[in-house]
């Protein structure tokens, strides 16, 4: 009888781990019709609907993110067996060179390549899981991943609705200060990271809480200009150079930053 039991206990877990990944399957397949029928015609991308187009873009690719995540956890994947600074700073080094060399490449490959453009895209997205995937393991283990979860969509929502409620405060001068301070956040961390690897070649350094509060303000403050920019191109857009997925790229960034940083916070 105890065998029995254990059994169907056994079928009710497997089958509600089931039910986030089957929802997210189906969202995946929502939200690739609704591009689909509204970003494209003649199979090229369209001006129409441009601001609703980018955000579609933009939830698919986070979606998927997500997906990543829970088939890499389902396969008890290490965290530590992708590129990054668990693997030394060669590792750190080829996740970087990675990183944005994807996004480069991605970035210069005209939208008018569709295949080419979203299969780069796809791979993109597969590296930006990857680079989550430690955050999410770690307040996994800390029962805060959904505290974390929810503290990113909370400052992606409400940044969201400011930067369409009162674009006018918004400048894109912004643009340059932001890119300037990261750069310095950038380079006082890589600094850090140099002093920090023992004799094994291992990456001690651990960002500061202080310093993840200042980075999560500075990619709040980035939502609401790539927002602003979103609404500036939407104006602009000619059917030529309308590029949904560049344009998405931007929110995405800010909010793996902003996740990785409240998880970094959690811990």
């Amino acid at each position: 009888m105890d065998l029995i039991l254990n059994n169907d206990n056994n079928k009710i877990n497997s089958n509600q781990k089931l039910i986030l990944p089957t929802f997210l399957i189906g969202l995946v397949g929502i939200l690739v019709v609704l591009i689909y029928n509204s970003a494209f015609k003649k199979g090229k991308f369209t001006c129409k609907k441009y601001i609703l187009n980018t955000y579609l873009y933009i939830l698919l690719t986070l979606v998927l993110m997500v997906l990543l995540n829970l088939s890499l956890d389902e396969e008890k994947v290490p965290p530590n067996i992708f590129f990054g600074q668990s693997n030394g700073l060669m590792g750190l080094l080829i996740g970087l060179f990675v990183t944005v060399g994807l996004l480069i490449l991605l970035m210069l490959i005209s939208p008018k390549r569709v295949l080419i453009k979203h299969a780069v895209w796809l791979l993109f997205t597969c590296v930006l899981a990857v680079l989550a995937y430690p955050t999410y393991i770690i307040t996994k283990e800390s029962n805060t991943v959904l505290k974390t979860l929810f503290g990113t969509i909370g400052i992606l929502i409400l940044f969201s609705v400011m930067a369409f409620w009162k674009p006018e405060l918004i400048s894109l001068s912004w643009g340059t200060g932001l890119v300037f301070v990261l750069l310095a956040v950038i380079i006082f961390e890589f600094v850090n990271i140099l002093f920090s690897i023992d004799k094994k070649g291992r990456i001690k350094y651990r960002r500061s809480k202080p310093l993840s509060y200042i980075v999560i303000v500075i990619f709040t403050l980035f939502i609401l200009y790539d927002t602003k920019v979103i609404q500036v191109a939407a104006k602009k857009c000619k059917t030529s150079n309308v590029d949904y997925i560049n344009q998405s790229l931007g929110i995405v960034l800010d909010v793996l930053n902003i996740f990785q940083n409240i998880g970094n916070i959690q811990q």
